[in-house]
């Protein structure tokens, strides 16, 4: 690429917001924290020169000799972030505050007067005012700044937005309830309700998701800003289409596109169209067993807790008192940002062996500790784990490789889980599922679920795997997989088992149910389950190229699937403009020449994404590592004439899946 990367304007945001943090103290919120951790982390601020890193909170404040607060926002400054921002300085003594925040003056012009026009740098002046109010002297110094710092820089080619992992398209449950919402906003007036997803507009969504939704667009225009480029904008989903249209015809965006040197075509893609792939207990990669088996990182989307247990010497029933390690490489490390991408791009074999590799040739340049290391013999998790232990007794050698070693014992914690040869066993099952669709000689998928449901006692099988196997195979097989009679089984069948379970249900099943279990509360939530799984099935409905993922065997070779995320790579850089109805081109000025009928003179052919010199294909929802791997091994494949540039706000995987799919978008479910 000839401009600008992702990696390299989120590095120049970083760096211009750490020229603000000396002699502060820095008050960090959730999203920017995640985002600061994958970009130099604590460390960072501490070397700009902050005297002080604090969680922005209502119950952090300024120490007594502190002048100078710098406050981080991953936000705009309105509502709870107000009232939190208030509360801090009211008790604090600063006389200087620094606002950085992700929240465009548009966006708080949006989130503070909706549609209405209005002068940004006026409302912006007018937030300063009422700051300068909170410290209780005129006299005193606020400035704010505009600094999308909402980047994570996994690699050259793949990026995530963590701040916008609540933005999750619609399905069509949630148009009963934006029409509801249409209805009371209209007051009574007669308008056409809408009926279905291909109606909602972006007036339709709820305020919130508006406001997210323009927040996002926003910084990806910052970004395509930092990288002077002239996006050409394509969707595949309803959501898609809402975003794709929003960016398009942002004010700003427009005006930069007339100028931009340089051309980028943006492709956003809803996940819900392929939840099979997000649902699929797959081990082709590291990274997808170590998001089934470790916890995330407290307030992070993206990384995850590695117990360090193993490198101290601590009682097992004081284990949880550590500081838990994580997989995001820190400072310079080279070898632990290489070992971070093969976890996700690299066969397991292969990840395994340079990461042993790695830790060996560590302890060998420093001969660390006492402990004798494995340099012969079949590399396997205990000689890993071995090898790792050597740094033990050496701080300075631990230090300096601290963050290999730490992705070293989330692997080794991962691939030692007495849960990995569950989740083999459910892979197994869903490879079951995957040939009985659609073949009439096989049991019907669902009913080979709901009698694993029954038996899930004697199958050491959780609600949380049944459910799973249930969104994967309705996202694969479409309609005909989940029938009516499938629905009033699925639902009596699920509501006595979340009675029967309900000591042990999962976190992640009890906010879809509730905390308060009981008949009625359960037979509530499985009917809406039933519910998301048919909005699920239904989801490529609309669709013609990627209607069907499910390939039907035969006698030659067994049924199979395509991802659709895969296959829309695919065919967005090598199949002909004609073939691929179902990616639909979002520039005004291309609607605006068929509209005059010029294209009736001209030969006006409809634009493809491999038309500008690289592609951003965005998953809203999530994208799984499996998915981040064979996207890069078809690209290899095929020799593409542009760069291929993955993002997405996270990474998905089935507990997440289960999580977002079978309830309402967090925007919609209280309407």
């Amino acid at each position: 690429m000839q401009f600008a990367s992702a990696v390299h304007v989120s590095e120049a945001w970083w760096a211009e917001a750490c020229k603000k943090v000396k002699n502060a103290v820095v008050f960090v919120d959730n999203a920017s924290a995640e985002c600061l951790h994958w970009n130099g982390g604590l460390a960072r601020l501490v070397d700009a020169g902050a005297k002080n890193v604090k969680e922005f909170s209502s119950f952090e404040c300024g120490n007594k000799g502190d002048v100078k607060a710098v406050f981080m926002l991953g936000t705009a400054v309105v509502d709870i972030t107000a009232k939190i921002l208030q509360d801090i300085i009211h008790s604090s003594n600063f006389e200087y505050c620094v606002v950085i925040t992700a929240g465009h003056p548009n966006v708080h012009a949006y989130a503070r007067y909706g549609g209405r026009e209005t002068d940004e740098g006026v409302l912006m002046n007018q937030l300063e005012q009422t700051i300068l109010g909170w410290m209780g002297n005129m006299n005193y110094t606020v400035e704010i700044f505009y600094i999308p710092l909402v980047v994570v820089p996994y690699s050259e080619s793949l990026f995530f937005m963590p701040p916008f992992a609540d933005l999750y398209p619609l399905l069509n449950t949630d148009v009963a309830r934006l029409a509801k919402l249409q209805q009371a906003q209209t007051k009574g007036e007669r308008v056409k309700l809408v009926e279905s997803l291909a109606d909602v507009e972006f007036h339709h969504l709820p305020f919130e998701m508006r406001i997210m939704i323009r927040q996002f667009v926003v910084c990806i225009h910052s970004l395509m800003q930092g990288m002077n480029a002239r996006d050409e904008i394509f969707s595949v989903g309803h959501t898609a289409r809402i975003i794709g249209s929003e960016l398009d015809s942002f004010g700003p965006a427009r005006q930069r596109r007339k100028n931009a040197a340089n051309k980028v075509s943006i492709v956003l893609v809803d996940r819900t169209l392929d939840l099979a792939a997000a649902s699929i207990f797959s081990s082709d990669t590291l990274m997808e067993r170590i998001l089934c088996l470790l916890p995330r990182l407290f307030g992070h989307h993206l990384d995850s807790a590695v117990s360090m247990a193993p490198l101290c010497q601590v009682h097992s029933s004081s284990e949880w008192t550590l500081i838990p390690g994580c997989l995001a490489p820190q400072g310079n490390e080279k070898k632990a940002k290489e070992v971070l991408s093969a976890l996700v791009l690299s066969s397991r074999k292969e990840a395994l062996g340079l990461l042993n590799k790695h830790v060996l040739q560590a302890a060998n340049r420093k001969e660390a500790g006492s402990g004798e290391i494995d340099k012969e013999g079949k590399m396997t998790i205990g000689n890993l784990k071995k090898n790792i232990q050597t740094f033990a007794s050496d701080v300075e050698a631990f230090s300096e490789h601290a963050s290999l070693l730490q992705q070293g014992l989330g692997v080794v914690e991962a691939l030692s889980d007495e849960r990995h040869e569950h989740l083999d066993q459910l892979l197994s099952l869903q490879k079951l599922l995957l040939q009985s669709i659609g073949d009439p000689e096989e049991t019907p998928p669902f009913t080979q679920i709901l009698q694993l449901l029954k038996t899930r006692g004697t199958h050491g099988v959780s609600l949380d795997d049944v459910l799973t196997l249930m969104v994967y195979a309705t996202s694969l097989g479409g309609s005909s997989v989940f029938s009516q009679r499938d629905e009033y089984a699925l639902t009596n069948l699920l509501s006595q088992a979340i009675v029967e379970d309900k000591l042990d249900l999962s976190d992640t099943l009890l906010e879809i149910i509730g905390e308060d279990v009981d008949e009625v509360s359960a037979l509530k939530a499985s009917q809406n389950i039933a519910s998301q799984l048919h909005a699920i099935a239904t989801a490529r409905d609309h669709l013609k190229n990627y209607k069907n993922l499910h390939i039907p065997g035969d006698a030659a070779q067994p049924a199979s699937c395509q991802g659709l995320l895969q296959k829309l790579v695919h065919d967005s850089l090598t199949a002909p403009q004609t073939e691929i109805s179902d990616i639909e081109y979002r520039s005004a000025g291309f609607k605006d020449l068929i509209k005059t009928g010029f294209s009736l003179f001209v030969n006006v052919s409809k634009p493809m994404p491999r038309d500008a010199p690289a592609i951003i294909v965005y998953v809203i929802g999530g994208v799984t590592a499996g998915e981040v791997r064979e996207i890069k091994q078809r690209v290899e494949e095929v020799g593409p004439p542009c760069e291929v540039l993955l993002a997405s706000s996270h990474l998905a995987h089935p507990s997440d899946t289960i999580a977002r799919a079978l309830k309402p978008s967090p925007f919609i479910q209280n309407l």
